[in-house]
């Protein structure tokens, strides 16, 4: 239309001083037509095949670009090591990537010393997805959207508002944030560039028509909208009011799953009572406001973290995980409590999953994790295994050959670790590659596949727990979740995960050659009652139709060990008085199943992962021996409301014992070898 009236004034611009008039108009009208004509199409798209189709992994970073100082270069180097670890697909940065006034050009040597020479590391020589930061627009902005500098770097893609699909897994949704906080526009203290922007009501009218529209089409498994400016933060900025009133409605109208942004220079991850968006801060690349926090709601808080770091996210079309780390490469953390607060787990639900780290944390409630059933009926399955780690020897990866195949019949949900998880002294560190030659390589087959819920054994603690309990375990596989104590609620079935080594007395009193990592027990008798006191208000408060408590160690047992004493009386009285339906251990290397006569919990170990002890048996009533195999094996329970079915497998994947419950009436069979 524009162009149509200007034609038409250009045939009679020689007829009046009027037409004269209207063609100048016209051209003005088309001018500005031009310049804003980027928000009136839809958002442009990239498509980003990730490695595997299943999977995507990538790194977050922001308010990085300071030629390598503020630390900027350590992070870097970082990134590169854990992008090595993750095999990254992408970096995404989240603004503010060339202070302090943007690029004077695409000639600016800014570009090469704060990005291609920094950020060298072979793990990010991969795409990177950036976004303007308001520091950007102090300098020439298209320098840093113009494709001058993919030729001089083609790992960098910038530009105002755009959209990348990473397999139809996840829709990334980027957004020029910073037009849209007014205090840019009427301050006078800093020149910004403006061009492409004005008039601004109209730019942002049309991102948000545009952005709108794109979320409403998206299918995606998760869609996540980054951003420069934060919506929710206690860092320095706090809210942006801007964005918080036009552009989160638009998040919560299409079921955003994330938001991530920079601006502050911090870690940190915030969640919403009335709203399932995360909210997550990485906006620590380089120079880093320690204690410049604002006051902040404690629940919705998270994580914050002061210091520069950056993020990982893995994502699959189930859940995720993300990971923030430190500029050291570790699990960030402020103190101790917070190493693995930086660890979000998401299921059908958003957790967040936070490990017990010391005695005190014990004094809070046992952390709960939610799991939606997979099956339509209500109904669960999942394997147990115990006492495994042994890099494939000793039968191990024999066993997991055949978890494999009976998970597949099962259609399992998750599998269930009793511990001693990685011989013979736990893991050395995040890095320590047994974790991937114990478990990531062995446990291979689809169908174990899932989560694994592990608790920790006495071997675990010989190690460094920290380790196991970190966060970047699970961003190196995700279907690792280790924790000392918590719930797993499932609806039909509560699951009570308890750590059991830190009762057992001999460990502190006879600990014989062995050291023990107790950081995070001490005092221990403060942290085993806190564990008991918690323990029995969530079984008290439990409406589930079906208890199981698992730990490490058995309370009954006609293995090597035999009955851990301290259990017997300090943790059987709590279970015995809420009515818990099944014990379930390893520790002893050995299959079996044990009741009493005077409680109507079932005692199950499932302690035969990898190495057995053949012919040990301790004395013991065998009236009360259902079931003792002292050979390889592993346990499979299936759970319906009203139904409760067990059965233990050899190592060849016979089946050596069934047994089954109902809340009517009690039911056994048995075969044995």
């Amino acid at each position: 239309m524009v162009l149509s009236n200007l034609a038409m004034a250009c045939l009679s611009y020689e007829k009046t001083r009027t037409s004269r008039l209207h063609l100048v108009l016209m051209v003005l009208l088309y001018c500005i037509s031009s310049e804003i004509s980027t928000s009136f199409a839809e958002l442009q798209r990239f498509e980003h095949a990730p490695k595997d189709d299943s999977l995507v992994r990538f790194l977050v970073v922001g308010d990085w670009g300071r030629r390598g100082f503020y630390n900027q270069s350590k992070v870097a180097v970082q990134m590169g090591r854990i992008g090595e670890k993750l095999d990254i697909d992408f970096v995404i940065s989240t603004g503010d990537n060339f202070y302090g006034d943007g690029l004077k050009s695409v000639k600016d040597p800014a570009f090469l010393d704060s990005f291609k020479n920094i950020y060298t590391a072979k793990s990010l020589q991969k795409q990177w997805y950036s976004v303007l930061g308001n520091h950007d627009y102090r300098g020439s902005t298209e320098a840093q959207l113009s494709p001058a500098l993919r030729k001089i770097d083609n790992r960098w893609l910038c530009l105002r508002s755009f959209i990348v699909n990473a397999a139809d897994i996840a829709e990334f949704f980027f957004v020029d944030t910073t037009p849209f906080v007014i205090k840019y526009i009427i301050e006078k203290k800093h020149h910004y560039d403006w061009s492409g922007v004005s008039p601004r009501g109209i730019y942002i009218t049309n991102l948000l028509k545009d952005l709108d529209a794109a979320l409403r089409k998206s299918s995606a498994k998760w869609k996540i909208v980054i951003g420069h400016h934060a919506i929710r933060s206690a860092g320095h900025h706090g809210d942006t009011h801007e964005l918080v009133r036009h552009l989160l409605p638009l998040l919560k109208a299409h079921n955003v799953d994330m938001y991530m942004n920079g601006h502050d220079h911090c870690l940190q991850h915030i969640s919403s009572l009335n709203s399932p968006i995360q909210y997550m801060t990485s906006g620590a690349g380089s120079k880093a406001w320690r204690g410049d926090i604002k006051e902040h709601d404690s629940q919705a808080m998270k994580f914050f973290h002061d210091g520069q770091g950056f993020m990982s996210v893995n994502l699959t079309r189930s859940d995720g995980v993300v990971v923030f780390y430190d500029v050291l490469g570790r699990p960030a953390m402020g103190n101790k409590s917070t190493i693995n607060a930086s660890l979000l787990f998401f299921s059908a639900m958003f957790l967040v999953l936070v490990s017990c780290c010391s005695a005190a944390d014990a004094d809070h409630e046992l952390r709960r994790v939610h799991l939606a059933s997979a099956k339509a009926d209500g109904s669960l399955s999942f394997l147990v295994i115990g006492d495994w780690g042994r890099r494939g020897n000793y039968n191990q990866s024999r066993v997991a050959h055949q978890m494999g195949i009976v998970g597949e019949k099962l259609d399992i949900d998750f599998v269930i670790s009793t511990g001693d998880n990685f011989y013979d002294d736990g893991l050395t560190g995040v890095d320590d590659p047994a974790f991937e030659e114990s478990f990531s390589k062995i446990y291979t087959a689809p169908s174990l596949q899932k989560q694994w819920y592990n608790v920790l054994g006495n071997h675990d603690y010989r190690g460094n727990v920290e380790a196991q309990l970190s966060p970047v375990l699970t961003g190196l596989d995700s279907r690792w979740l280790c924790m000392r104590s918590f719930i797993v609620d499932a609806e039909i079935v509560e699951f009570f995960f308890v750590d059991t080594t830190p009762f057992a007395d001999k460990y502190f009193t006879d600990p014989e050659d062995h050291v023990y990592d107790w950081s995070g027990i001490l005092p221990r008798n403060e942290y085993l009652s806190n564990i008991l006191r918690n323990v029995d208000s969530a079984l008290k408060e439990s409406n589930a139709k079906w208890k199981i408590v698992v730990g490490h160690h058995g309370i009954r047992s006609e293995g090597i060990h035999g009955d851990t004493k301290e259990l017997v009386s300090q943790l059987l009285p709590i279970l015995e008085a809420n009515n818990v339906d099944l014990y379930i251990n390893g520790h002893d290397h050995c299959l079996q199943h044990i009741t009493t006569p005077n409680s109507p919990i079932q005692f199950l170990t499932s302690g035969g992962g990898s190495k057995a002890w053949r012919g040990v048996v301790m004395p013991y009533d065998q009236s009360e021996i259902k079931l003792y195999h002292d050979g390889q094996g592993f346990m499979s329970v299936q759970i319906t409301p009203r139904q409760v079915d067990i059965a233990f497998y050899d190592v060849f994947g016979n089946v050596l014992h069934k047994w089954g419950t109902s809340k009517d009436q009690l039911y056994s069979t048995a075969m044995y070898m």
